[in-house]
């Protein structure tokens, strides 16, 4: 394994919960941002076709991953909402892709970064970190 590949799977395994959805979230975000240049590059060319649907099949994925990994028992009313924005993100992205919508997928990852911004707050307050330096008069 190359140094890279080592620092992400040590990442992965030391990771909470909260933190692997946020790498998730991060992943997606990338994945639509890439394919959102190949389309701007323009998708007459194979390789921004290829570079575009590869990306948004990723995003597709962590989407699905993340729909199927709610718990729709302990989440109640927050998991539902989740499925359906999971849902509507899905089929956005199909849509997307099909005609080429570079503006689509600029609003999908706006609301991914707003979700991934939810996820961090959820993470400061389940998983409070002590302060790495602290003054001596405290």
């Amino acid at each position: 394994m190359s140094p890279a590949e080592v620092y992400l799977q040590n990442m992965v395994e030391n990771a909470n919960p909260i933190r692997l959805v946020i790498m998730l979230y991060d992943k997606a975000i990338l994945c639509i941002e890439t394919a959102v240049e190949a389309i701007e590059k323009g998708c007459d060319d194979l390789e921004n076709v290829r570079v575009k649907a590869e990306n948004l099949t990723r995003a597709m994925d962590i989407l699905i991953v993340l729909r199927s990994s709610l718990d729709m028992e302990k989440g109640k009313e927050v998991s539902k909402n989740l499925d359906e924005i999971y849902e509507v993100l899905i089929d956005e992205i199909v849509r997307a892709n099909m005609k080429n919508d570079a503006e689509t997928l600029r609003k999908i990852k706006t609301i991914l970064e707003d979700l991934r911004s939810a996820w961090e707050e959820a993470e400061k307050k389940v998983y409070p970190r002590e302060e790495a330096v602290r003054k001596p008069d405290e």
